[in-house]
């Protein structure tokens, strides 16, 4: 009973005042930025505009993403207010932070928790600051559902505790039924969570492994049975309510077995590489420090199978998305990566908490290396949102500029409509002082160029939210503009020609050469 009582809840929080300020700190170095801005992104910018939302929740449905649309619809984004969206966004990464630490605590070890308690921290500050987190909160029509799906994760196994813990027959069922009904409805949020929640029962099973020296295989299959009733629950729920569209890209469907593995490779190659602004040496030290951990335990010859199983499933945790669909995926999409790495670094300096020279020194050096990787990856998460906010103004300056070329025109007439033609692609050019991500520093008058329409769509909207309209080309017109571009050697932008009037009430704008 004095065990139970010292591991609640509410004294967990009186534990971790420190780790909670640091977590906090870090939070806001990496993403304070976002609630001081208003500028809107890429994946809003139509759906401003649109008086029914339903579209939009059409759209996430097809992507079986309808816990993201009864999340917004509960919370009442219909109409977005950008900085509540971003608030929100923070308050819950805090939130979910201290999920997954008090999950970790009740977990592990009595005799690892008065160490974990100081250094709790680690974890959570090296997954929240990866950039991998600044692309995906940028969506802004998603950030909050996001991080509120990834909080159900750690509540739903806490409850999956209690529930194992319950004599009443009646209250266990109820509370595993509650516990489900989150992983499902977290799924039903954003795909990668379910990859998630993999990850995290990984750590969760590598934990009570070594806490009771015991290959724990009864935790085991009734993680599978609940992951599987789960991972049903959200199919069959999508299957009802979506017409299969996906971002994800599924190689194994239509490359070979090897394509797909060299594919795999690839990304582990790049990983190892720490290639882009997404990957670090965090990952290299993941893997010494779970290698030297099993290496350890073989030597202690109380070696257990089930060890080696949690093992592989922390390390390869990075990967999961990969092997599911055999292709790289955005890197928005790999919530495992700093997730892994924060964990292990924390592992390894709870494992080198020992009275001795040596190890106290090396677990300091893994102490100061990891709040410096965390500077360092809070320091690029606030550079892209940088980058967002400059590319932002830029256009609304560039928009500005190129309305008022158009209503120079001695053709222009202020009551008529017009249809407006964008040909080619402008780029931010200012964003060569900043960080460019996979979608941040992308300009409205570049993203889709390569698309049905180029940037059109896009283009139009955000002109449209600065108060000028616009009626947005056909594909037929598109086309024609094209022609028309080229027959008449029409110059790209800025020359005084690029902008042109066809047809009476067609206006083209050549952003540059290529079309």
């Amino acid at each position: 009973m004095m065990k139970e009582e010292k591991n609640n809840f509410i004294n967990f929080i009186k534990k971790s005042k420190y780790s909670i300020a640091f977590i906090v700190f870090f939070t806001l170095l990496a993403f304070g930025q976002r609630l001081l801005t208003t500028g809107f992104g890429i994946d809003n910018e139509l759906y401003l505009l649109s008086i029914d939302k339903s579209e939009q929740w059409q759209w996430w449905f097809n992507l079986n993403r309808w816990g993201l649309v009864f999340l917004n619809k509960i919370f009442q984004m219909d109409l977005l207010s950008i900085y509540i969206s971003n608030y929100l966004t923070v308050i819950t990464m805090v939130f979910y932070a201290i999920g997954f630490n008090y999950l970790i605590y009740m977990c592990m070890k009595d005799e690892w928790k008065s160490t974990f308690l100081k250094y709790q921290f680690v974890f959570p500050i090296l997954f929240l600051t990866n950039p991998i987190f600044a692309e995906q909160y940028n969506f802004l029509l998603q950030n909050f559902g996001v991080a509120l799906g990834i909080f159900m994760i750690p509540l739903s196994l806490l409850l999956q505790e209690i529930a194992q813990k319950m004599e009443n027959k009646t209250h266990k069922i109820l509370t595993y039924t509650l516990a489900i009904g989150l992983a499902i409805w977290s799924f039903g949020i954003y795909q990668s969570i379910l990859l998630l929640y993999v990850a995290t029962v990984a750590i969760v099973y590598l934990l009570k492994v070594l806490n009771n020296n015991d290959n724990n295989w009864k935790f085991l299959l009734r993680q599978i049975g609940i992951f599987a009733i789960s991972a049903f629950g959200f199919i069959m729920i999508s299957k009802q309510l979506s017409q299969e569209t996906s971002y994800l890209q599924m190689a194994w469907l239509k490359d070979s077995f090897g394509i797909c593995i060299l594919n795999i490779f690839y990304c582990v190659k790049s990983m190892i590489k720490s290639e882009t602004i997404f990957y670090n040496i965090g990952y290299i030290v993941s893997i010494v420090i779970m290698l030297t951990t099993l290496f350890y335990y073989l030597r202690k010859r109380n070696f257990k199978i089930g060890l080696l199983i949690g093992i592989l499933g922390v390390l390869c945790a990075p990967l999961y998305i990969m092997i599911v669909t055999g292709v790289d995926q955005f890197k928005r999409t790999q919530f495992n990566y700093s997730f892994t790495v924060g964990f292990v670094i924390l592992f390894g300096i709870i494992l080198l908490s020992k009275k001795n020279l040596l190890l106290t020194t090396l677990k300091t050096t893994l102490i100061v290396f990891a709040i410096g990787l965390a500077y360092i990856q809070s320091y690029t998460c606030a550079n892209l949102f940088q980058t967002a906010e400059i590319t932002y103004q830029t256009d609304f300056t560039f928009a500005n500029h190129i309305v008022s070329e158009i209503q120079k025109q001695n053709w222009f007439e202020e009551e008529k409509e017009y249809v407006l033609i964008f040909l080619g692609k402008h780029s931010v050019q200012e964003k060569f002082a900043y960080v460019e991500g996979e979608i941040i520093g992308k300009s409205f008058f570049e993203f889709d160029y390569e698309y049905l329409y180029g940037v059109n769509s896009r283009a139009n909207a955000f002109l449209q939210l600065l108060g000028y309209y616009f009626n947005e080309p056909s594909q037929e017109q598109f086309d024609m503009a094209k022609k028309y571009v080229l027959e008449n050697n029409i110059p790209a932008w800025p020359k005084e020609n690029a902008i042109c009037l066809v047809n009476e009430n067609t206006i083209i704008v050549r952003l540059s050469q290529e079309i």
